[in-house]
């Protein structure tokens, strides 16, 4: 159903909603006014994301606010309504009322508010106001073909045409004694250094520790330290050459052990792909999906031929199409279904499924 837009009105008369004798400021592309009446912001029309402007339907960011009372009326907008336009060509459109999601817990520390339209924009206003670019250039997939054979091929190619090229920090790591597949996967990191900037960091420096099951190297740490990987170590016996991994929980308090399905070599890859999926600029994320109806949104997808990562908490598989990475967790009756993209186009296309989804950044 095709959505009737608001009228453009000037700047002037947006700001002009902030109630008379209104103070005016600019925290990058951005206006803001203050007012007995209202808050007002515009933003500029365009597609910057994690920058500024709108980000989605439901989002749109700020910079870093260092005018403390500009701050106070966004954070705690309760008196006054926080109003949101967007600037075009022609004049001014606007775009509802919002409320502040996140915020730095200081304007001194300029990480910037992120304020929470209260009704969605629906379709054809996201569009006008941030447009989906034509998608760049996107990796392909043929290392799938080499997952079962060729983990450490397949996780090479995918590391190359999913990360940037970056000049590599510092001297080259130490990294003899280490088992194969993990040094490869340190040798790859000078090429491609994100692989050691994931939200749960793969170690610069593997470490020696001690668990139920004995002596293990910890190359791998999840929410804070809450949970490690590791390896036997010494490495002993006929997989040392690609060594079992273990899952330890709760590791400095009262520790508890697993095996992982995968060995070390396939394990990286698993461990990479959901870290680049977590990662990734674009993402959708679809609650409470119908099995019934995910079969139509995977066909375009290639299933990654890997055990479940994290069986004890998600159990997710992973499926790949070129610049797109899917996970998928599910019970008998739903699954939890996160797109990570590249490109914000590669993400529009899943529109066509009507699915009802928590974060679309398509």
């Amino acid at each position: 159903m095709t959505q009737t837009l608001p009228s453009l009105i000037t700047e002037a008369a947006a700001l002009s909603d902030a109630g008379p004798g209104f103070q005016r400021y600019e925290l990058g592309p951005a206006v803001l006014a203050t007012g007995p009446d209202a808050t007002v912001v515009v933003v500029e029309a365009g597609d910057r994301p994690g920058v500024s402007g709108v980000q989605n339907d439901t989002s749109v960011l700020l910079p870093g606010a260092a005018v403390p009372a500009l701050h106070l009326r966004l954070v705690h907008p309760a008196q006054w309504p926080v109003r949101v336009f967007a600037r075009l060509d022609g004049g001014c459109l606007p775009l509802g009322t919002a409320i502040a999601a996140r915020a730095a817990s200081a304007p001194a520390d300029a990480r910037g508010v992120e304020l929470r339209f209260e009704q969605p924009l629906h379709r054809e206003l996201l569009d006008l106001v941030r447009p989906v670019p034509a998608p760049g250039p996107v990796p392909g997939v043929e290392w799938v073909d080499q997952v079962e054979v060729q983990p450490l091929q397949a996780l090479e190619a995918f590391a190359l045409g999913w990360f940037p090229a970056e000049h590599a920090p510092g001297p080259e790591p130490e990294l003899d004694g280490l088992p194969q597949a993990l040094a490869a996967y340190h040798h790859l990191a000078r090429r491609r250094p994100a692989l050691l900037r994931f939200r749960d960091p793969m170690l610069e420096r593997p470490r020696r520790a001690s668990g139920p099951l004995g002596g293990r190297l910890v190359f791998a740490e999840w929410l804070g330290g809450g949970m490690d990987w590791s390896v036997p170590w010494p490495p002993e016996g006929p997989g040392k050459a690609d060594p079992r991994v273990w899952h330890t929980e709760d590791p400095y308090d009262e520790p508890e052990t697993s095996v992982e399905a995968e060995p070390l070599s396939r394990f990286l890859l698993q461990f990479t792909l959901y870290e680049a999926l977590n990662g990734a600029p674009y993402q959708a994320w679809a609650q409470s999906a119908p099995l019934a109806r995910l079969d139509p949104l995977l066909r375009p997808l290639r299933p990654v031929p890997l055990s479940p990562f994290l069986p004890a908490y998600s159990a997710a598989r992973f499926h790949v199409a070129p610049g797109l990475l899917a996970m998928v967790s599910s019970d008998e009756h739903e699954a939890v279904v996160t797109f990570g993209a590249l490109h914000r186009a590669a993400l529009t296309p899943l529109l066509a499924h009507g699915f009802s989804w928590s974060r679309f950044d398509g």
